[in-house]
């Protein structure tokens, strides 16, 4: 594994590393920041566009952004100026993922809002009770802060469709479950301390649910591709997360009977 760290001088406080021979690592400080965000997603469209051809994927998170590359189509001086020259460039303040007024598919996440509808109610918070206790609020006020804040979406990962969103108010930051949970249910609504988001699938979990949603966080839509000169034909799947990462992200409280015609199933926690 080749391993390389380079910092330019104007962006002192973020790293550059080659984690692979086909892998280069930009790490930003560790903390939820929307500004710092911002210019990691500027980052990743700028990359995106300049390694369109020889680019694998490129991840953004919290604090950081890799870049899979296909080494052999790029020398390694041209990516090393271009990413140093990259991390040093400034970002418009005025739209932070972009340097032109031209927009882009970057430019509509990163400017959009989505709303999740989210049942409170009985039934569905399962830790809801636990949460008010633990923050001295009561449910009314639990519920009330969590859907007054709109949050950024940080990142993606741990299961397909689960979007980190960031940052919960003060008031309602609670350390995570001191036992994880073998079972979450499908759309469970659940914040652990600076972070709150969405159980697209069943799973086990350690967050505290507050609520249910009857969103499908993704979709994967399959697809035919008959392959050249063959008479078979393929499958392939358009992965598409609900929430993107960049998009800011309001959750919005409805009643039972909006969530179950929504195509909602209350899922009930068995003691």
């Amino acid at each position: 594994m080749l391993k390389a760290s380079e910092r330019s001088e104007n962006q002192s406080l973020i790293s550059l590393s080659y984690i692979s021979e086909n892998a280069v690592l930009l790490e930003w400080p560790e903390k939820i920041c929307a500004t710092q965000h911002q210019h990691i997603m500027f980052c990743q469209q700028r990359a995106s566009a300049f390694l369109k051809d020889v680019l694998i994927d490129c991840i953004a998170s919290y604090a950081s952004l890799i870049i899979y590359y296909k080494f052999e189509k790029i020398q390694h001086d041209t990516l090393n100026t271009f990413l140093i020259e990259l991390i040093q460039t400034p970002i418009n303040n005025n739209n932070p993922t972009s340097t032109s007024s031209n927009s882009n598919h970057s430019d509509v996440v990163e400017n959009s809002l989505i709303e999740i509808p989210v049942y409170y109610g009985e039934g569905a918070s399962w830790d809801i009770k636990t949460v008010a206790l633990h923050t001295k609020l009561s449910i009314e006020e639990v519920i009330q802060l969590h859907t007054q804040t709109t949050y950024r979406a940080y990142a993606l990962g741990f299961t397909p469709g689960f979007c980190y969103l960031g940052k919960l108010p003060a008031q309602l930051q609670i350390p995570r479950k001191s036992s994880p949970r073998l079972r979450f249910p499908k759309g469970a609504v659940a914040i652990a301390e600076q972070q709150t988001a969405i159980y697209p699938n069943t799973s086990p979990g350690g967050w505290h649910i507050i609520g249910q949603t009857p969103l499908d966080m993704y979709h994967a839509d399959l697809t035919d591709n008959k392959e050249e000169n063959k008479n078979s034909v393929c499958q392939s799947s358009q992965f598409n997360s609900t929430i993107q990462v960049g998009q800011s992200v309001k959750f919005v409280s409805i009643t039972l009977e909006e969530f179950l015609s929504l195509g909602g199933e209350l899922i009930k926690e068995i003691p």
